[in-house]
């Protein structure tokens, strides 16, 4: 397996290009999004954030503990939102509405395909998938052992 190490200097261009208004494509590394995004294969187009409401289903990019992630709003408190990757089963990122970097747009697949990840069938697809929570260890179990990927937490 290779890995791939990225500086948070990289995502801080990232972020300061999505400040300046402009689209950011990044190559995805890690499987947090499991089973909708392979990391180090799916390349994914970040869209700047206006602070508006976003739908819960959304995946956004955010800072959370010194660390960039972009992963799925599951809940609305207030004007803090909480996110949780997809392929993760417990912990639920807290921020502030207002710390929100970008959205995702766009995934882009390796065989030319892209989804959009901001359509309303994509977002009811991951709520569904974060309601199977209690299920999800066995189900990414199966997955990433059809896909050769190494079984470590995300």
């Amino acid at each position: 397996m290779r890995t791939v190490s990225v500086s948070n200097a990289f995502f801080a261009e990232a972020e300061r290009r999505l400040r300046m208004g402009d689209e950011v494509r990044l190559l995805v590394q890690g499987n947090s999004m499991l089973p909708f995004i392979l990391g180090g294969r799916d390349e994914v187009t970040l869209a700047p954030y206006h602070d508006e409401d976003l739908p819960l289903g959304t995946a956004a990019f955010y800072q959370w503990n010194g660390k960039y992630m972009v992963h799925r709003l599951v809940k609305k408190e207030g004007d803090r939102y909480h996110f949780l990757g997809d392929g993760n089963i417990y912990r639920i990122e807290s921020i502030p509405r207002k710390d929100v970097l970008g959205v995702l747009k766009t995934i882009h697949h390796p065989n030319g395909t892209s989804t959009d990840a901001t359509a309303p069938q994509w977002l009811r697809m991951g709520l569904w998938w974060y309601r199977m929570r209690p299920f999800r260890r066995y189900i990414l179990f199966a997955y990433k052992r059809m896909r050769g990927i190494p079984n470590v937490p995300a």
